[in-house]
This record gives C-alpha cells, sequence and structure tokens, in this order.
C-alpha cells in the first residue's frame, strides 16, 4: 500500500487561499481535484441551477418532449417502463407525477426481478403485442439501450419508444422514436455522467417549460438526488446541483412516503447528508425489488395517505432485513466456494450456486471485490440458466471484458465498475478462463502495490472545528467527490486496542509535537498487523465526535502506508521476556489474542510493552514463525 500525495506550486494555494478565504489544506484539496479555475471553484463551492447544462445539448431530448406533448394532446396512453432499482424508480416516479399533472393517460411498468430480469422483458414485449398492456406511447427509464431487438419489435407494431437511459452503448443503438443517453457518440452535451434519474429531471424540467405546472420541480429534484447519489455516479457539474440542491429540500421533504421511510429506518440527525442516502435510505428502496416488488417502493414515493405511506415504509423496513439476511448466507457460501477452489488467485473471482436469490448477487459481489481486492462476478443457476452481477475495481472496465468475451454470453449490460449478465451453465467455465486470460492481458502493475491517492498532507495541530467545517462545504461527498483523504506522515501511535460489540473496530491515539488526535477505525481490524508495524505513514478522513453533547475532533482511519522494510531496534530483554511466556506453553502452536498477550506480559514483567512492540520483535526475529489474522496472533515454536 503506498499514499500519494500531489504536489503544487505554492503561488497556485495561495490564489485560492486568498480569492475564497479558504485555508492551505483546503485549496490543495481543490486543487488535487482538477477544480483549479476561478469558474470552476465558483461553481463547486456554489452549485447553483444557473449553471446547469442547457437541455438542447442532449440529443433527442427536445424530441422526445415534443413527442410526450403531442401524446398528451391527442389522449394517447403513455406507459412507462423502469429499472427495479432507485434509479429506476425514482425516474418512473418523476415522470408518472409531472404528466399525471399534466392530465396525461399515464401509467407505469416494472419488471419482477425475478421472473422477468433486467431490460425489457419478453413477457411485456408479448403482451404490448396482444393488448394485454395497452400503451401507444412508450419510454423506457434506466434501460432500453441494449435493447435493439425489442425495440425494433415494438415499433413494427406501431408504437414509439423513447428510450431514456445511462448506460454503456454498444455499437447498435436501437431504432427508437428519441434515444437521450449522454453517452452516444453524437450526443453533445457535456454531463455525461447523468444517472437516469438526472437525465429525467433535466428532461422533465425542460418539458415543464411547455406544460408550466408549478410547485412540482422541487418534488422532481428530491427524487432525482436519490437516484443520483444511490446510483453511485460522479458528483460532479449537474449531478451536484443535483444533489446539492436536492439534499437540502429532502432535510425539508414534501414526500410523504420518503418522510415515513426516514422515521422507520431511525434516521435522527439534524441534517440528512448524502451518506444517509447511499447507506440507510436507498438500500430500504432497492429492497423492495430485491426481496419482493419494486413496485411497492413506487407506491410509497407516489402516495399521498399517511396511513398508507407508514404501512408501505414498514413493509420496506422488513424486506431490507431479509436482504441484510440473504446477503450474507450468499456470501458465506461464496466465500467457502472461493477459498476451497483458490480462486481468489485469479485475476478475476467467478462463483455462482444453485438459486441464489438472484436480488442480493451486486451487494454480494461488491463484498467479494473488496475483501479479494479482485473483479468478481457472481452468478446464480436456474435450470441450467445463470444471471449474475459483476462488480470491478479502477483498473478494469468490466462493461468492457463482458464486450471482449460476449461470445460466451446471452445478455450483458452495465457500466465501467458494475454489470450484469445472462449466461448458460455450460458457459460458465469458459468464460472464467477467457475473462481470466483477458485481463491477464493487461496492465497488472497495481497487484506489485495498490495506490491510495491523498488530497493533502496533514499535522496534528491542523486539526480544528475551523478546518472541518470548511471541508463540510465541499458536501455532498461521493463518487467523483469523495471524502477528502488526508494523510499524516512520521507520527507516533500509542494506546491501540479493539473497540464495538463485536471487537472488529480499532482505536488508538496519533502523537506528534506534544500534540494527540484520537482514531476510529471502523472495520479495520483486518488490517491490525499493518497498524502495528509503525507505518511511516496514515490515511484519515476528519470527523467529528459527540459524545453526551460534547463535540471534539477525531480522525476515521482509510489506511496506512507499508514500509518496505521495517526500522526497529530490537531491545533483547523483552525478546528474552517474549521466548520466556512461549517456553512455558506446552503447545508446538500458541494461539492467543494479541492484546491478551500484552495484558498478559506486562502483568507477568511489568515491562510496559505494547502490541506494536511484539509484532516489530516477531517480524525481526528470524527463528520464530507468526501469523496474525485480524487481533488472533498464532505463534509456532
Amino acid at each position: 500500500m503506498k499514499l500519494k500525495v500531489n504536489e503544487f506550486e505554492q503561488s497556485e494555494i495561495d490564489e485560492i487561499k486568498n480569492n475564497f478565504n479558504l485555508s492551505d489544506i483546503s485549496s490543495k484539496i481543490l486543487l488535487s481535484r482538477n477544480i483549479r479555475t476561478h469558474e470552476e471553484i465558483e461553481q463547486f463551492l456554489n452549485p447553483d441551477f444557473k449553471y446547469f447544462e442547457d437541455a438542447s445539448h442532449y440529443k433527442d431530448l427536445v424530441k422526445g418532449c415534443q413527442r410526450i406533448l403531442q401524446a398528451i394532446d391527442n389522449g394517447e396512453r403513455i406507459l412507462i417502463y423502469g429499472d427495479y432499482d432507485v434509479d429506476g424508480i425514482t425516474s418512473i416516479s418523476q415522470f408518472f407525477i409531472l404528466l399525471s399533472k399534466a392530465g396525461a393517460k399515464v401509467d407505469y411498468y416494472v419488471p419482477e426481478r425475478e421472473t422477468e430480469g433486467y431490460g425489457l422483458s419478453t413477457d411485456f414485449v408479448n403482451c404490448l403485442k396482444t393488448g394485454d398492456i395497452k400503451a401507444d406511447l412508450l419510454i423506457t427509464v434506466d434501460c432500453g439501450i441494449a435493447e435493439v431487438e425489442k425495440i425494433k419489435e415494438i415499433t413494427n407494431f406501431s408504437k414509439d419508444v423513447i428510450i431514456l437511459d445511462h448506460h454503456q452503448c454498444k455499437e447498435e443503438i436501437p431504432d427508437a422514436y428519441a434515444v437521450i443517453n449522454p453517452k452516444q457518440k453524437d450526443c453533445p452535451s457535456k454531463n455525461k455522467q447523468l444517472c437516469a434519474s438526472g437525465l429525467s429531471f433535466k428532461f422533465l424540467k425542460h418539458l415543464n417549460t411547455y406544460l408550466k405546472i408549478e410547485d412540482i420541480e422541487e418534488v422532481l429534484l428530491e427524487l432525482a438526488c436519490l437516484g443520483t447519489i444511490a446510483d453511485i455516479v460522479d458528483l460532479i457539474g449537474d449531478n451536484r446541483i443535483i444533489a446539492k440542491n436536492g439534499l437540502k429540500k429532502i432535510n425539508d421533504t414534501r414526500i410523504i412516503g420518503l418522510k415515513k421511510l426516514i422515521e422507520v429506518s431511525g434516521i435522527n440527525v439534524k441534517e440528512i447528508e448524502s451518506y444517509h442516502i447511499g447507506f440507510i435510505i436507498a438500500p430500504r428502496i432497492n429492497a423492495a425489488g430485491r426481496m419482493d416488488s419494486a413496485k411497492k417502493a413506487i407506491e410509497l414515493m407516489l402516495t399521498n395517505d399517511e396511513d398508507e405511506a407508514e404501512k408501505l415504509a414498514f413493509e420496506l423496513e422488513s424486506l431490507n432485513v431479509l436482504r441484510k439476511q440473504t446477503e450474507q448466507e450468499i456470501f458465506d457460501e461464496a466465500v467457502k466456494k472461493i477459498e476451497t477452489n483458490f480462486l481468489y488467485k485469479k485475476n478475476a473471482i467467478v462463483v455462482y450456486g444453485e438459486n441464489w436469490h438472484e436480488g442480493v448477487l451486486g451487494i454480494v459481489a461488491s463484498k467479494l471485490t473488496e475483501k479479494y481486492e479482485r473483479p468478481s462476478v457472481v452468478i446464480s443457476i436456474k435450470d441450467g440458466i445463470g444471471k449474475g452481477s459483476a462488480r470491478s475495481l479502477e483498473y478494469l472496465d468490466i462493461f468492457e471484458a463482458f464486450k471482449k468475451n460476449d461470445l460466451y454470453l446471452e445478455k450483458y449490460g452495465g457500466h465501467k465498475l458494475a454489470a450484469g449478465l445472462t449466461i448458460l451453465e455450460k458457459n460458465i467455465s469458459s468464460f472464467a478462463n477467457a475473462l481470466n486470460s483477458y485481463i491477464g492481458n493487461i496492465s497488472l502493475s497495481h497487484f506489485d502495490y495498490r495506490e491510495i491517492e491523498s488530497d493533502a498532507m496533514l499535522k496534528i495541530s491542523d486539526v480544528n472545528f475551523s478546518l472541518y467545517e470548511e471541508i463540510n462545504k465541499f458536501e455532498p461527498f461521493g463518487a467523483g467527490n469523495p471524502k477528502p483523504v488526508l494523510i499524516l506522515e512520521n507520527v507516533a501511535m500509542k494506546n491501540i486496542k479493539k473497540v464495538g460489540r463485536y471487537g472488529n473496530h480499532l482505536s488508538f491515539v496519533l502523537s506528534d509535537e506534544g500534540m494527540d488526535i484520537p482514531v476510529i477505525g471502523f472495520g479495520k481490524i483486518n488490517i491490525l498487523e499493518k497498524v502495528l508495524t509503525r507505518p511511516p505513514s496514515y490515511a484519515v478522513t476528519l470527523s467529528l465526535n459527540e459524545f453526551n453533547g460534547k463535540k471534539s475532533m477525531q480522525l476515521v482511519l482509510l489506511n496506512v502506508e507499508e514500509r518496505e522494510e521495517l526500522d526497529y531496534k530490537i531491545d533483547d530483554e523483552k525478546v528474552r521476556m517474549l521466548n520466556s511466556i512461549l517456553n512455558k506453553t506446552k503447545s508446538k502452536i500458541i494461539k492467543t489474542d494479541i492484546f491478551v498477550l500484552v495484558e498478559r506480559f506486562n502483568h507477568l514483567y511489568n515491562a510496559k510493552i505494547t502490541a506494536d512492540e511484539i509484532i516489530c520483535i516477531l517480524k525481526k526475529t528470524n527463528n520464530i514463525q507468526y501469523a496474525l489474522k485480524n487481533d488472533m496472533l498464532y505463534i509456532k515454536k
């Protein structure tokens, strides 16, 4: 693990510092994100709608709006078809709300994940054909860009289709009435990273310049904000404008269902931030489509009845609990297969199981990618057909990897970091081999070491409420605008211990020049050994700790840099004491909690040894074999 800190000319830093009344550190954060001109900084600090890109820059957007106006005037039946995740749900809801207010004959359709899968389902197309589902104009949101054949089939029986999608485009674009997707090669827009919900908001905001429906765009903005943060798109440009202004509206939400969901989920803070959307609200909305039907989440967003909203919010809460249980079961089973078959040694992990719940495959893939630091594909097999989700890392465009090996796939789609697929069970092994070969042929220098990009160096004396509040002006944080990563270098660590209900968090203090700052490492027990080898630098973020009404600053540990060679002078007396303890144990392999060993050592010898000293001694002593797994220390005598 290497920590990379960008260097800048002091004149650049001073110019930002003086023009915008910011600290050196905040100025460096802006520069490290390539936000450097006066206009860029002004727009970043004040993401106002005056900077919103003109909707007419998006290919076919105006054409699509004109077709909807025509459909409303002619009394045509409009059907909104969308995906079952937060992005799709909030896109459908936006269209339904505005078109209903405009007096349109509008309905929506959301497929069932288990029976119909992602995209335009065959059942839906057949129902359109037979007239069981009636529509004169079909609008697809968050899907459709990959459905060349099905769009052709629908248009062949005199149905106009407007596609509004943000997924990667293949070579052939569907021949629809209008295709609004900023990723089209000939779309001149500069904001390419909008999700479907943000794109829907831009579309409907322009449509409303003709409809002129009052007091509605703030509700649409709330929904667009939910989808934008939940879909993990880069929070820059138009996305930042949507997220920043949308969060203000969500904090005083006019959506009854969202208000009830916030209450039921136990969010009790003065201000809802991007974290609460991404990690608390979005999973509950997604749980509807994962474990039951996404219709429940759409109904929650659309209802004006408080009792119904509360009932639906509790249903989503229950479904989220079920989702967590199911996800953990599949994750545990997948890990067992990976460990047994040494799949973690591959360039990419491809793991599959019978009848795994398709609704949680993406989450399981994310957890496996995080655990093994490998792209992961998780597939559920039913009747010889596999449906799966993939998650990747920055160095591998997983959509492109699927594209290069699509002869093994029945269907696929997605982004650089996340994708979905359908594959015959008999092709999984060949696909896994081909995928691993493809990755093996691209640059894999990341395997030598992993680099963490940081925004600025930090001294303990820099940490104060003023800096914390200043950095908070850079909210909302998320993809494309992560929480600033700061580096503390050449500081001393003391008082390390494991904390938390399950002992999976680390707590310690960093010291420098007579000043201390507390550090908390949430879920960082897995890097305990790296922390104990006296790292040269620490990657952290600033955090506010509130306890018993008192506020204090703390740091949140992200990772540490690893030394190529341990710089530690062995204390022979402490080595003798450690050997004495080890020799008193009859077992050839000693297993002990490292923190228990420290207590025992100091109780016996009053030596004031620390956990990091024990690990440094074991590392520097050639005749002792050891392994530290989380907090459990194994020593072979």
